[in-house]
């Protein structure tokens, strides 16, 4: 009894061992079990991972964006100034152009006119050595005044043109030599003396190798200029930089369009509206501007062109109609130089603008054929009376009606031409101060509208 009360627990220390094992059951049951010692998971680092380069991805973007959105301003701006420069520059080159041509069609008329008047000068001398003498005063006032006309046109000439005033200065060196000898034929002429008919020929002959060459150059260097004058507009240079402005401003709409999910941007709109307007407008009028110079340059220009031609080579030739005479049988010479001066008038005449005056130069050239067979046949008084007469039909007549119908032509279409590139030209100038004006406004409108862009933004 004793021993086995001794080994067997007492019923208090039971409890307590029971107590303490189900503490500590509860205790393992409340304990989570340890994690297994592994690596975290990879799929949960990548996406991590992603989601940072993302996140600065996007927040590079979000800084690129407005140093894009200013620089594309300044790129609108630029182009829209550039444009609004070109475009006022090429219309203003069109402008001078025009006001060139125009110089250069009347300084052409001048050089022209001084070629006719010295050879009237020295038909009219000629014609009136014929008659021995003291010549008739209306006759010597008709040499003088073309003389006093040759003076004045070349010093117009020369304050108009300043290229031409080193030939001008030459030519009119030469002029005075032909002056000073045809004095001296004229003043030995009325003294009856034979060596009058010599220094005639000395200054007709001079007239023709030194002067006349100065006046034909003067004449092809301002032909030359006036239609290189006329052909200097250039509708596609007018064209260019309204299409490349236009497209600029184009591919800066499309990027903020994209980035903005907005299709228009107004300001960049209006901007396009005022350069392509104005472009167009420039375009149009500068190409009706070339066709209609084309057009002057094949017809009131031309007429200008062939009927001073045809002016100077009558004369020419009614000079050397006398010279035949005053040859007295040994002017073949001067005959000839008559028929290729004729053959210049000729071919001029062809032209539609002078057509009209074939009729009066054949009644002439018929006359001259009179003349000539009278001298031929040995008739040679009644071969000078019928050159010198001045009586209603005379040769000398007919020649003078071409000669003031001619000129009246000539005039006519050389104010026509000038008139023509002047008129009408003050709406280059008007266009390309709009042209500035539509830059400055592109400008601006481009401007604000990629500002309210970047305020969106902001």
């Amino acid at each position: 009894m004793t021993q086995a009360a001794q080994g067997a627990p007492a019923p208090q220390q039971k409890g307590q061992q029971k107590g303490q094992q189900k503490g500590q059951q509860q205790a393992v049951v409340g304990t989570p079990a340890p994690t297994p010692a592994t690596g975290p998971v990879p799929q949960g680092r990548g996406s991590t991972l992603g989601s940072g380069r993302e996140d600065d991805a996007a927040r590079r973007q979000a800084k690129a964006i407005p140093v894009t959105l200013n620089r594309l301003r300044m790129v609108a701006v630029v182009v829209c100034l550039v444009f609004g420069a070109l475009t006022a520059l090429q219309l203003m080159l069109s402008w001078n152009a025009n006001r060139t041509a125009a110089a250069d069609t009347q300084q052409l008329i001048r050089v022209q006119g001084i070629k006719t008047s010295l050879l009237r000068a020295d038909a009219l001398a000629t014609n009136a050595f014929l008659i021995g003498g003291l010549e008739p005063a209306e006759q010597r006032a008709a040499y003088d005044d073309a003389i006093d006309s040759t003076v004045r046109s070349i010093t117009d000439a020369a304050k108009a043109q300043p290229a031409d005033q080193a030939a001008l200065n030459a030519l009119s060196s030469a002029v005075l030599d032909y002056a000073g000898d045809m004095e001296l034929a004229r003043a030995n002429n009325r003294q009856g003396l034979p060596v009058g008919g010599a220094y005639l020929r000395k200054a007709s002959a001079e007239l023709r190798s030194t002067a006349l060459p100065i006046v034909d150059q003067l004449v092809l260097a301002n032909s030359a200029r006036a239609r290189d004058a006329m052909g200097a507009h250039n509708p596609v240079y007018v064209f260019l930089p309204a299409a490349l402005a236009v497209l600029v401003l184009f591919l800066v709409n499309r990027w903020i369009s994209r980035h903005f999910r907005r299709r228009f941007n107004t300001g960049l709109v209006l901007a396009v509206a005022a350069l392509a307007a104005v472009g167009l407008v420039a375009t149009f009028v500068t190409n009706g501007q070339q066709q209609q110079n084309d057009e002057l340059s094949n017809g009131s220009f031309e007429s200008v062109v062939d009927g001073a031609t045809a002016r100077t080579a009558a004369n020419d030739a009614k000079a050397n109609e006398s010279l035949r005479l005053i040859a007295r049988g040994s002017g073949q010479a001067f005959e000839d130089a008559w028929t290729a001066a004729a053959a210049v008038v000729d071919n001029a005449l062809l032209e539609p603008g002078l057509s009209g005056l074939a009729g009066s130069w054949q009644t002439y050239e018929s006359q001259h054929q009179q003349i000539v067979d009278l001298d031929a046949g040995g008739q040679w008084d009644q071969a000078v009376a019928l050159a010198t007469s001045a009586d209603p039909g005379s040769p000398s007549e007919s020649f003078a009606d071409f000669d003031a119908r001619l000129q009246d032509s000539v005039s006519q279409s050389g104010t026509i031409t000038t008139d023509t590139l002047s008129n009408g030209n003050s709406v280059l100038l008007v266009l390309a101060v709009l042209a500035v004006l539509a830059g400055l406004a592109g400008a601006a409108f481009a401007a604000v509208g990629v500002n309210q862009r970047l305020k969106e933004y902001a």
